[in-house]
């Protein structure tokens, strides 16, 4: 067997490790005769086989470690998707509740406005209110005092000349002029009277009434006989009550004369009355030209006729249905109006007793 000599260099640094382990040329010497006796053992193959299933081991485990880690890489870019929505969904909910807080303090701040805006407008529409009524109520003042001078002065002059007409000292043309006097003068104290009743009405609340035991058969008869015209009335059952029967007359005068104003020439106007439980109806009719629809519903407003282009006969001023409607509310009843098919027709249902009234 040849002998071969190896020449083993040796660094500073190995040099002073093996020192450690004793002297360096028996350390040398221990590690040559081990790896003679290595390659000289029989179970060198077993070795080599075992290297090979440690290595095999070592690369499963190397497979299952890179396995593990792209699991965890794979697991750390699935959590940081889902923090990263997570954060995107925060931030979304931020923003939107951002511009939700915006949009609130701004319809706070313009609902304010609007609230200062609206507040200011109801003052100065209070302000034009209280200034109208107060102007109205003047008006009206006024009207009923210059109504209640007027009364005094007029009624003297009515007198005079129904004097002078009595005393029959006058030739013909002095007494047709006498006789125009008292005409106008009962002309004017209609009108003042209206207009004082206008004012009662207005500012009093209401017309004051007096009611007492009464038969509207007999005011109806009265109211007939009142007129040279062609009426008829028509009385069902019983029709007695409380009323004013002064004011009462006056309301189916005021409305009868109206329909014989406005009847059609040649026919005839209609006053039924009936009993209607605790109320009673008078229907008041005319046949001819109905009252235009646009006009109707504000026929029982002060200084408004049922046909705006005809003057009034009777010289009032436009307040005859206005007071008539008065006098019914006073009473508590109603006074309504219908016209169509040339039949025009105010129907006043009345309680047996007024708001108020005391048993008799």
């Amino acid at each position: 067997m040849t002998k071969q000599s190896i020449t083993v260099e040796l660094d500073d640094e190995t040099i002073r490790y093996l020192s450690v382990l004793g002297p360096p040329t028996d350390v040398l010497a221990r590690l040559a005769y081990s790896a003679a006796e290595g390659v000289r053992h029989p179970s060198y193959p077993k070795r080599d086989q075992t290297d090979k299933s440690l290595r095999v081991e070592r690369d499963k485990s190397d497979d299952r470690d890179e396995g593990r880690r792209k699991l965890l890489a794979v697991e750390r870019e699935s959590t940081d998707k889902d923090l990263s929505g997570e954060r995107s969904h925060s931030d979304t909910v931020l923003v939107d509740q951002r511009e939700a807080n915006e949009r609130m303090v701004g319809a706070t701040i313009r609902a304010q406005e609007l609230a200062d805006v609206a507040d200011a407008a109801k003052e100065r529409a209070e302000e034009s209110e209280r200034e109208l009524l107060a102007v109205a109520e003047f008006r009206e003042m006024f009207i009923g005092i210059l109504g209640h001078d007027l009364r005094n002065p007029l009624a003297s002059i009515g007198m005079a000349a129904a004097s002078l007409l009595r005393r029959g000292h006058l030739d013909t043309h002095d007494a047709e002029m006498a006789a125009r006097i008292i005409r106008n003068g009962q002309r004017i104290s209609r009108m003042i009277t209206q207009l004082l009743d206008l004012t009662r009405a207005r500012l009093g609340g209401g017309l004051l009434i007096e009611p007492k035991p009464a038969d509207l058969r007999e005011i109806c008869q009265s109211v007939v006989e009142e007129f040279e015209a062609t009426l008829q009335l028509e009385v069902e059952g019983d029709v007695t009550g409380a009323w004013d029967a002064d004011r009462l007359a006056e309301v189916f005068s005021n409305l009868t004369g109206n329909a014989i104003q406005y009847a059609t020439p040649g026919t005839g106007v209609v006053i039924k009355a009936r009993s209607d439980g605790a109320a009673v109806v008078v229907e008041i009719s005319n046949q001819g030209e109905p009252i235009p629809a646009d006009v109707l519903p504000f026929i029982f407003e002060p200084f408004r006729r049922a046909r705006h282009h005809e003057k009034s006969a009777s010289g009032n001023l436009g307040l005859g249905l206005y007071i008539a409607h008065q006098i019914v509310l006073s009473h508590g009843g109603t006074l309504e109006g219908h016209s169509a098919d040339g039949t025009t027709t105010f129907v006043v249902r009345l309680p047996r007793r007024p708001p108020g009234a005391g048993t008799s």
